[in-house]
């Protein structure tokens, strides 16, 4: 039985090695051929990097390719240095060789390209020639102005490549024949002594436990006997084993113990280093600091005080240490010292005091200080740190602010108040004068003289040009005092639009703008007063035909969409509280391709007499382009937006009288008209 188990297993170990080092052998030539080819692809590109990069250097001192010298013998230096390289060659667009390293190459076909190859580093190679194979790694030269002039071409034999792979075959054969030889000889040798191995092993494996080593684990064997006394063998060393490892790991417990109370001293010993110089950097910090620092103690009682507020308070430090607080605060002369004594002891009790306190210094200067006040902890020691500012300054120019903006808005109130007296003032005359000269213009025309006549003419224009600036000013002055009354019904908002546009129809046509309108026929009809409507309607589109050049566009549109306030959209992913707070409302857009508009002019286009731009550089007349106004128009037209309870804004990329940007004005509406106390007095609606 033992021979026919000893020619298995002999036989089984040729054929598993035999197979098993064909294919490692197989798979490291192939490897070996791919590497190779890929070292001399990367070589041939680098070299042919090298060479580009000169010529491309002298292209671009502005020398024409065929004016370079010496470029067949930079080829030919170039192959000389690399064995393995068969040629260098620069050809033509057309492939046709320029310059060469070796005249034999001319008739080499480089534009006739078998197939082509890309390595691992993704370079292409191609693989060029009849009846020897070369391959042709190509390097484009780019000219000065980035064109295409001519290609480097770096190529090797195939047969370098079958060269070196055939080298590697035989060496692989010989080393082949000689592993299995040495393996076939190592496993006959291990068939031969199976008998003794079994016995060996057990001595050998109870001679290192027996040594100290009690890892040494003893493998299975064939016999019985032989396999249960290894059994015993083992379990004896993982005892043994098993009371090492106790004994270690108590020993390692004692040491780490050690290295952790030795690790706990150091760091003592540091923070008792930290300590002392975060004490030093404190004090240091407490004498250089740019306010005044007074530090109290558990007593109460002055412990330090920095140099800055021996100056600030005009006492020296040995006048104010030891002090207590009441004592301080009375030798400051502390104004209703109850009240600061009180911010001191809330600050002892951990709360951060920031008031202002007013004292008079030593000179009798008086002086209002900022008082920042908090807790400190010094050991066992509950301190108070105090830092006072000197405010004084700040106090005088907040008081100046204070009565600066008084003054504008009563300044404000007046000119307000003579908004409406005078738009008030100027409606009387007005009316006489407009009433007066359309009688005489009327029933004395055909008496008077033509130019008397033509005077008239002048004046009624004058005056009913004036009585429309009255018009708006009493408007503008009802909308401040909100006292404009409202004549609501239901509108429908399309049609609406319509009447506004056509109105001014005859002044897009002058001006040859486009107007486009695209209205939504699905949007509900609104509650509103559809004159005051049409007033904001007209305004918005006069801004936007003023501004917009001779041949513009204009767009108007109409939509419905929820918005929440400030003409927010609700996001999808909103909370139900925040999409509760949204309002439905219909959405008008007037769109222009104008000048655009400034950011900062986008904050202020709706304040009253508010002019967009250098008004020295607008125009006259009432509908050309960058037409004079009063500034009046889009203040109007946000007062009526909002008693209508809807909201109006704009957006530009900016001012742009080249590229003419453009803007895009917003107007909200409500569906449903507000029903707050604050919109029932506004509107006078409901």
């Amino acid at each position: 039985m033992k021979k026919p188990l000893e020619k298995r297993i002999i036989l089984f170990a040729f054929i598993l090695l035999f197979l098993t080092i064909l294919a490692n052998t197989g798979m490291d030539i192939v490897g070996f051929r791919r590497d190779y080819v890929n070292a001399l692809v990367l070589r041939s590109h680098s070299l042919g990097m090298t060479m580009k990069n000169s010529v491309e250097k002298v292209l671009g001192l502005g020398l024409d390719l065929m004016d370079i010298a010496g470029l067949s013998d930079k080829c030919r230096e170039l192959v000389q240095g690399n064995p393995e390289i068969a040629y260098c060659v620069i050809t033509d667009l057309d492939g046709a060789p320029i310059f060469l390293s070796d005249p034999a190459f001319r008739p080499l076909k480089f534009d006739l390209v078998n197939r082509s190859i890309a390595t691992k580093q993704g370079q292409l190679i191609n693989l060029i020639g009849t009846n020897t194979l070369y391959y042709d790694a190509v390097i484009p030269i780019i000219s000065l102005d980035g064109k295409l002039v001519a290609k480097i071409h770096v190529g090797f034999q195939e047969k370098v490549v079958t060269g070196k792979v055939q080298a590697m075959i035989v060496r692989s054969v010989f080393v082949l024949i000689i592993s299995f030889i040495l393996a076939l000889s190592l496993v006959v040798f291990f068939v031969k002594k199976s008998i003794m191995q079994p016995i060996s092993a057990l001595l050998q494996g109870l001679n290192k436990i027996s040594k100290g080593a009690f890892d040494t684990r003893i493998q299975e064997v064939p016999d019985d006997e032989f396999n249960e006394l290894a059994k015993n063998i083992n379990f004896m060393s993982e005892s043994l084993k098993n009371r090492e490892e106790e004994i270690q790991k108590n020993y390692l417990e004692l040491e780490n113990t050690h290295v952790k109370l030795r690790s706990s001293y150091l760091k003592l010993e540091n923070l008792s280093l930290e300590l002392e110089r975060s004490e030093e950097l404190y004090k240091s910090l407490l004498e250089d600091a740019s306010d005044a620092i007074v530090v109290l103690g558990n007593e109460e009682e002055v412990k330090i005080v920095n140099k800055l507020a021996e100056s600030f308070f005009g006492y020296s430090s040995g006048e104010l240490t030891g002090l207590t607080l009441n004592k301080l605060l009375y030798l400051l002369n502390i104004e209703n010292v109850p009240r600061v004594f009180k911010l001191f002891k809330d600050a002892s009790l951990g709360m951060r005091i920031d008031e202002e306190v007013f004292f008079v210094k030593k000179d009798g200067t008086h002086v209002v200080s900022r008082l920042h006040a908090s807790s400190i902890k010094s050991g066992n020691e509950q301190l108070v740190q105090a830092i006072f500012r000197d405010v004084t300054k700040e106090r005088e120019i907040l008081n100046n602010l204070e009565k600066s903006a008084e003054d504008l808005a009563r300044l404000n109130q007046m000119k307000d108040s003579f908004l409406g007296l005078a738009s008030h003032e100027l409606k009387t005359p007005l009316t006489v004068i407009l009433g007066y000269s359309e009688l005489i213009l009327a029933e004395m025309g055909d008496k008077l003289d033509k130019s008397v006549v033509e005077m008239l003419g002048y004046i009624s224009n004058a005056a009913n040009r004036l009585d429309n600036i009255v018009k708006d000013m009493v408007d503008l002055s009802m909308i401040d005092e909100k006292r404009m009354q409202l004549v609501t019904g239901e509108i429908d908002l399309n049609l609406l639009l319509e009447t506004s546009v056509n109105e001014l129809r005859i002044f897009f046509l002058s001006r040859k703008q486009e107007l486009c309108l695209h209205l939504d026929a699905s949007i509900p009809g609104i509650k509103g007063d559809s004159s005051r409507l049409v007033q904001l309607f007209s305004n918005v589109l006069v801004n936007a035909m003023k501004f917009t050049p001779d041949g513009g566009k204009i767009t108007v549109s109409t939509g419905t969409g929820n918005y929440l306030p400030g003409g927010q959209k609700p996001e999808s992913g909103q909370c139900q509280e925040e999409s509760v707070k949204s309002r439905a409302y219909i959405e008008v857009i007037v769109e222009d391709s104008g000048i655009g508009i400034d950011m900062e002019d986008q904050k202020r286009i709706f304040d009253k007499f508010y002019e967009v731009g250098n008004i020295s550089e607008h125009s006259s007349g009432k509908f050309s382009f960058k037409a004079k106004g009063t500034g009046l128009g889009l203040a109007i037209a946000k007062g009526i937006v909002e008693i209508h309870g809807g909201e109006i804004w704009v957006e530009s990329p900016g001012y742009d009288p080249e590229k003419c940007p453009g803007s895009i004005f917003h107007i909200l509406l409500p569906l449903e008209p507000p029903v707050s106390e604050a919109a029932i007095d506004y509107l006078n609606l409901i």
